[in-house]
């Protein structure tokens, strides 16, 4: 059995958005390692047979060490050198986050595909997702909205006008809860409204098992040439930078 540790410090989204990788490499029968930082433990229960450590926020060292003591195959997706390769390689302007299907695949070479994100099927926690609607008090056949409008790094979306006095309900950091939780409410919403961050992730992860597809990106970007999660199929009516459609 081929093992394989991918290094991915970061935040919810970049965790999340890696755990689709691990699924098809351990469905593949690979041994998989995908450590995690104190912020993204409670995610490995998601994939059966997922093998995690703890690791610090943008340190290499301890995912390069225990790969070279235990035979693992070391796989860096941290920002680095390889993305501009592999920019410049696939044809320009890729997003960052789907770059790192593209180092993953250059270095394994097990046919994996960026698409493959979207037929990700975690181990679902039906009781917390009730819990987590109850604990809402929302009615989930109602008429609302998502939204999802401050991030830890500063951006900030309003929503706009023509939908302030709607039922807009906000995806909070709620303490037991994931946002893996949310996937039965962000289904049912009329409308979804979301900043760059690792919310908008995960949305655009399941945004094909959402029947009405009205995901908006409504907040401008530091950096108005590199949006940092893929928002293909995305409403860009209120984003602020039109000249990235």
């Amino acid at each position: 059995m081929k093992r394989v540790l991918i290094h991915q410090p970061g935040k919810y989204g970049d965790y999340i958005n890696m755990l689709p990788i691990a699924k098809k490499l351990i469905d593949l029968n690979y041994e998989v390692c995908l450590p995690h930082c104190n912020n993204t433990k409670e995610l490995v229960k998601y994939v059966d047979g997922l093998k995690s450590f703890e690791i610090g926020l943008l340190d290499s060292s301890k995912s390069f060490e225990f790969s070279k003591q235990n035979d693992y195959i070391f796989v860096n997706c941290q920002t680095s050198p390889e993305y501009d390769y592999l920019c410049t390689t696939k044809g320009g302007k890729l997003f960052i986050e789907e770059l790192k299907y593209y180092v993953v695949e250059d270095k394994l070479k097990f046919g994996l595909k960026y698409d493959d994100k979207f037929k990700f099927k975690w181990n679902r926690d039906l009781e917390k997702e009730n819990q987590l609607i109850n604990l809402l008090n929302l009615d989930i056949n109602s008429d609302y909205n998502i939204t999802h409008l401050i991030g830890e790094n500063g951006r900030i979306g309003i929503i706009p006008d023509e939908f302030k006095n709607h039922k807009n309900i906000h995806i909070d950091n709620i303490n037991g809860y994931t946002l893996l939780d949310w996937y039965p409410i962000i289904l049912k919403a009329k409308n979804v409204f979301a900043i760059q961050s690792s919310a908008q992730c995960f949305i655009d992860m399941i945004k094909y098992d959402i029947p009405h597809k009205n995901l908006y990106l409504i907040n401008d970007t530091s950096n108005p040439d590199r949006l940092l999660v893929p928002a293909y199929d995305w409403d860009f009516t209120y984003f602020i930078n039109k000249r990235l459609i």
